[in-house]
């Protein structure tokens, strides 16, 4: 790692931890074109059938799509579910 780089990354790289959790970073995982789960999220902006913006310490999720909901939202993460059609960093 270069020098630059936040004291914490250096750390979590050191220690062989993941950088999501050392850095409250968001970690998202998409099953298909089906769900998406978001981690370490800080909220939702803005819900509706056809897009999901969720907000996160490096910028927004916004998810578009047809049919979205979400299906869960616990401590950890929002599972939402419906067709995907674009996943976007804003």
């Amino acid at each position: 790692m270069r020098k630059k780089e936040p004291r914490a990354a250096r750390i979590a790289e050191a220690l062989d931890l993941p950088l999501d959790i050392i850095c409250d970073i968001p970690r998202t995982e998409i099953m298909g074109n089906t769900s998406i789960n978001v981690e370490n999220f800080r909220g939702i902006l803005d819900y509706n059938e056809s897009c999901v913006k969720i907000n996160t310490t490096v910028g927004i999720i916004k998810i578009e799509g047809d049919e979205l909901f979400i299906e869960s939202i616990t401590d950890e993460g929002a599972f939402i579910k419906g067709k995907i059609i674009r996943v976007e960093f804003i």
